[in-house]
């Protein structure tokens, strides 16, 4: 089934009068998945929600800011967060949607130093940076604890990640979602293209990530969440969450 590009405005009435309001916070520098541009909420994640809103009848509004500070207003009951994926210490505080979106995450290295990932062991002794609170799986956040690399934390900025591992300040950075991400660097920061020649991507994924919409469970959002999951399984048998993805990554 072939959707149109207008296929929220077109499927689904546009309604002033809304049955919930819920504030949704996340990472703004993980283009296409979930970005700003210009001011405004953008990416696959943001319009997966805004098809959802419309069709439990709940307004959205978007908060965008660094990773740790989205994850910890969701923590302090603020709103949900999106982009959020799952260990079982995060499943102790919080509550989870069904999966929203697979994310590839990527492992890129230094191309005088090219790390082919194959295990997690691979990252043995090396310096590797991520967003803040980022949290992969349960393998990852062990590895953290046991100290197998130096985690590096920073505040989600993708192009300032690439730049250390250009000039070898670090062996390893994180980038996700995928090829689209690690493109998008370049494509937004042309005065880096010369350091683009400098990076090796490791051919084989560091992960698969399923992304989630979360909250608090302190904040007893397990109704609203049962609705929001009935609607992404309807958007994703009539092919509205297909169409999202293909726009942005096709």
């Amino acid at each position: 089934m072939k959707i149109p590009a207008i296929f929220i405005s077109l499927l689904l009435p546009i309604t002033d009068v809304f049955a919930c309001h819920v504030n949704i916070f996340a990472n703004e520098n993980m283009k296409p998945k979930v970005y700003l541009e210009n001011g405004q909420a953008k990416g696959i994640l943001i319009d997966m929600m805004d098809y959802i809103g419309a069709d439990i009848n709940c307004k959205f509004s978007y908060h965008l800011s660094s990773w740790a500070r989205a994850y910890k207003n969701m923590l302090d009951r603020k709103g949900g967060v999106i982009g959020l994926s799952f260990t079982h210490a995060r499943e102790q505080l919080i509550d989870y949607s069904d999966v929203m979106y697979n994310e590839d995450i990527l492992l890129v290295s230094h191309i005088n130093s090219p790390l082919n990932y194959k295990n997690i062991n691979d990252l043995s002794e090396k310096k590797l940076a991520a967003s803040r609170s980022a949290m992969y799986s349960d393998e990852f956040e062990q590895a953290i604890k046991d100290n197998v690399f130096t985690f590096i934390a920073d505040n989600g900025d993708p192009a300032h990640r690439l730049k250390l591992v250009a000039k070898e300040r670090i062996d390893l950075a994180i980038i996700s979602p995928g090829l689209h991400a690690f493109n998008s660097v370049f494509d937004d920061n042309p005065e880096m293209l010369s350091l683009k020649r400098l990076l090796y991507i490791s051919p084989q994924k560091f992960f698969v990530n399923p992304n989630y919409l979360g909250f608090s469970k302190q904040s007893n959002h397990k109704a609203f969440l049962k609705k929001f999951n009935q609607s992404m399984k309807k958007a994703r048998e009539n092919g509205v969450f297909k169409a999202i993805e293909k726009k942005y990554l096709y």
